[in-house]
């Protein structure tokens, strides 16, 4: 982790940023999504979802999948 010091900025945050693009900013989604049965899936429920067998499997953190959830419900503190 690394410690930022930003004079006069009160936050940092996502602007601008479309739900289908999220997930290629988590490599390890990335990495796999190409696999979901779907083209189009925002891997949350969708039936062949790749990202969820990975996440399954242990191969992505349950962490980061909360984190990519969080971002999906807007629950960080995108506008």
């Amino acid at each position: 982790s690394f410690i930022i010091d930003t004079p006069g900025i009160k936050e940092l945050g996502l602007i601008n940023m479309g739900k289908q693009e999220i997930s290629d900013y988590f490599p390890e989604m990335r990495e796999v999504s190409h696999n979901c049965k779907f083209h189009n899936c925002l891997h949350l429920n969708e039936p062949g979802c790749a990202v969820k067998r990975s996440l399954e499997n242990g191969q992505i953190a349950r962490s980061r999948y909360h984190s990519y959830v969080s971002m999906m419900k807007r629950q960080d503190n995108r506008r």
